[in-house]
């Protein structure tokens, strides 16, 4: 994802990339608190539910960053 804002010709393609990124992120993060927290905690003992949208963003992008090594 940086590599696209890096190569980016203008600024104003810099501006969307990143735009997109922060949105990609975002919904991401809402999804993630609530499968997590309708179904992961349900079946998979140990975990706990998110109980703050931070803890959701957090692991958010911890997911994206190592989702984004195998790159």
């Amino acid at each position: 994802m940086f590599g696209n804002i890096l190569k980016s010709e203008n600024k104003s393609d810099m501006i969307r990339e990143l735009l997109i990124f922060v949105v990609s992120i975002l919904i991401s993060t809402f999804i993630l608190r609530i499968v997590w927290n309708s179904s992961l905690v349900k079946h998979i003992t140990v975990l706990k539910p998110i109980n703050t949208m931070l803890d959701a963003f957090i692991l958010s992008i911890s997911l994206r960053v190592i989702s984004g090594l195998d790159r």
